[in-house]
């Protein structure tokens, strides 16, 4: 089979007007898969064999006029013509810096290290299937001193928004979303926002988020706002559901129910809220959230675990093709930078999930998902 790098970069990078930009994207991609250590421009060059040529790609990152839009377009419709995608995962990323120099550096609270954190706060959407998950498109808050660097970058809300305008431009618009929003600035504005819009979601929420319940023995008839993770304690005593495990090792327990937004009037869509459990003695270690329609709870599951994958990913592959390693004072250079390394991400992605029938998997067509009415 044909190197899926050598075809990865034939499909997308015609997006480059210019021989030698696709020359210069190829070179960066191959030092970014194979350079030691940290993902340097000095190291990417060494490691394609052009230690001499480290200022051409610096300039070809950091200045040439290439959109970076369209080349992540065309890294998301070779993914689509390539693997069958069940999912959209959108995640907030934190990218620890030494310095303040940096683009969009700055005092944040990371959600990996659980504390505050001097670096870059950002939001990218992963292309999600059973055996490939790939970032597509990203976003960098930029707050402070950075704010004028243009409009690129974004508050949570509005990052989130143009993420999820990309991939439906792209892409599969059926396909539904996962989203963890919590602790998030304005979770609630999220929720309400999103849950209510025409893209299907599936959003990781805190417990507490208020909530009505559609069924009447968990909302009563006057229909009682409640914490979502006090309506799934109550539909998982009405109600249990444990996914088969390996023998000796069964899965979480999990409960489905129907419920509202709390303050939706009447004419407010029902939505599905999915609970997850390890230890029954416990509120729900997961709380989603959902408008999408028509799947069971055990399919809802094993969405929602796509979730976990990505963020494996993004602390696995994403430091071994330099997501977190781009240095540099430009937007625009952090935009490429972050493109060109999400094309390496997806071709050390595919190579791991073995040989790929492209005849077959181009022709299955995409899962069809739909929002509820």
């Amino acid at each position: 089979m044909e190197d899926i790098a050598t075809r990865l970069c034939a499909d997308v990078f015609t997006e480059f007007r210019r021989y030698d930009q696709r020359i210069r994207a190829r070179q960066y991609v191959d030092g970014l898969l194979g350079a030691d250590g940290r993902k340097s421009i000095a190291n990417i060059a060494a490691a394609v064999g052009v230690a001499g040529d480290a200022q051409r790609l610096h300039h070809f990152v950091s200045s040439s006029r290439w959109e970076w839009l369209a080349v992540r377009r065309a890294l998301t419709r070779f993914l689509e013509t390539t693997v069958r995608a069940s999912a959209w995962v959108l995640m907030p990323v934190s990218i620890p810096k030494t310095g303040r120099h940096s683009v969009g550096v700055g005092r944040h609270f990371s959600p990996d290290a659980h504390q505050v954190v001097n670096g870059q706060q950002a939001y990218g959407i992963w292309f999600a299937s059973a055996q490939v998950t790939t970032p597509v498109s990203w976003r960098l808050r930029l707050t402070g001193r950075w704010r004028d660097e243009g409009s690129l970058g974004a508050a949570p809300e509005d990052g989130i928004a143009e993420l999820l305008d990309d991939v439906h431009d792209w892409g599969d618009p059926l396909r539904p979303a996962l989203l963890d929003v919590r602790g998030l600035p304005g979770e609630a504005r999220l929720v309400h926002r999103h849950l209510r819009s025409a893209f299907p979601v599936v959003m990781r929420i805190s417990g507490r988020v208020d909530v009505t319940a559609d069924h009447p023995v968990l909302g009563g008839h006057t229909r009682r706002v409640a914490p979502a993770q006090r309506v799934l304690d109550k539909a998982l005593r009405l109600k249990r559901s444990r996914p088969a495990g390996a023998p000796g090792r069964p899965g979480p327990a999990f409960a489905t129910t129907r419920v509202r937004l709390a303050d939706d009037g009447p004419g407010g869509g029902p939505l599905t809220a999915l609970g997850v459990w390890h230890d029954l003695r416990r509120p729900p270690g997961q709380v989603w959230l959902t408008n999408v329609r028509g799947r069971s709870a055990p399919a809802l599951l094993s969405l929602t675990r796509l979730h976990e994958e990505v963020a494996h990913g993004w602390h696995t592959r994403g430091d071994a093709v330099g997501l977190r390693d781009f240095e540099g004072r430009s937007l625009q250079g952090w935009h490429r930078h972050m493109t060109l390394a999400s094309c390496a991400y997806a071709i050390s992605a595919l190579r791991s999930a073995g040989a790929v029938d492209y005849s077959v998997c181009g022709a299955e067509g995409p899962e069809v998902w739909g929002r509820s009415a």
